[in-house]
């Protein structure tokens, strides 16, 4: 029978270990930090995203090969290379007369690495210093875009002080804009929106700029959109307006119940009201027709300068047939 002896450690004793095991632990640290900091020579590949601003096509594109390059780097940046996917891309900027066309491949491109080298290197920053590229060519593909010219749409999202409001309809600028893209993806397109415009308790008029919201694969001739808004104070008024019938057959005989409706409407505090003897309230005769109840939309018709907004009580009145019609 074999019987297994249980050691007893002592308090003071297991602190001492536990106090090796921290400064062997610390000790790995700072060998690393050390080993890390140190340069290395080492092969390391990128992706390469060039902006050519070819005509007629995408303006950038990522190549269809690896870079590969050699050059000395930190063992910290060597790390972040291999196991993050930020450090493995390149951007560059070639000039038009450096991409020049594959022949065989459609909308194919290459560049000679040696007519960038120094585009690439000043993009690698810092970060590596560089011995050589193993890579000479990039290779590249560049899709013929068209361009569709749509409306630009705003996104506001606003509150007024009490009896504040709009004084005209917002204004931006541009208020359309072209897109450049692959046909197929613009046909669906047939605007734009803007990023939301948040704004509260409105009590003057205001402007700025906002962005169009990005769509992929789409590139905007603009994205930026300034705007501008006139808010002003404002007072309600009412007044009572008899119906009038329009399209009227000169045999037709009809009244309105009620012939008498109220308009409600807002205009600027402290500037002159609008000239009441040029608007009616209208009902069209051949809506009456069409209707099967009899019961008809009443319409602001004339002159609305000086009114902000305006509102008609009752909307709907019945129309009635006093005589038969022919």
């Amino acid at each position: 029978m074999i019987k297994l002896k249980i050691f007893n450690i002592s308090y003071e004793r297991g602190r001492q270990i536990l106090l090796f095991l921290f400064c062997l632990f610390l000790a790995f640290i700072i060998w690393s930090i050390h080993k890390l900091s140190e340069s290395y020579t080492v092969y390391m590949q990128y992706r390469v995203t060039a902006s050519a601003g070819l005509d007629g096509r995408s303006s950038e594109a990522d190549s269809e090969n690896l870079l590969m390059v050699r050059g000395k780097a930190t063992g910290f940046y060597i790390l972040q290379h291999r196991f993050t996917s930020k450090e493995s891309s390149l951007k560059i900027l070639p000039e038009r007369r450096l991409v020049k066309r594959r022949t065989g491949v459609r909308d194919g491109f290459f560049v000679l690495v040696k007519d960038v080298n120094d585009k690439l290197i000043q993009s690698l920053g810092n970060n590596v210093f560089v011995e050589s590229f193993t890579t000479d060519t990039l290779f590249f593909v560049f899709p013929g875009q068209t361009n569709k010219k749509v409306a630009v749409k705003t996104n506001f999202m606003l509150s007024f002080a009490p009896q504040y409001t709009l004084g005209s309809k917002p204004k931006i600028s541009p208020d359309s804009v072209t897109l450049y893209g692959e046909s197929s993806l613009l046909s669906q397109i047939d605007s734009v929106i803007t990023k939301p415009v948040k704004h509260e308790a409105l009590v003057k008029s205001l402007e700025g700029v906002t962005e169009l919201v990005p769509i992929n694969g789409v590139r905007f001739s603009e994205s930026d959109i300034f705007y501008s808004m006139d808010v002003v104070r404002y007072v309600e008024k009412s007044i009572i307006i008899p119906v009038t019938f329009v399209n009227l057959p000169q045999e037709a005989r009809v009244k309105a119940h009620p012939s008498e409706v109220k308009l409600y409407y807002t205009e600027k505090f402290g500037e002159p009201t609008f000239e009441q003897t040029f608007i009616a309230l209208e009902v069209d005769y051949r809506e009456y027709k069409s209707s099967i109840n009899g019961v008809v939309k009443v319409k602001l018709s004339g002159e609305q300068k000086g009114m902000l907004s305006w509102r008609i009580d009752p909307p709907f009145v019945e129309v009635i047939s006093t005589l038969e019609d022919s």
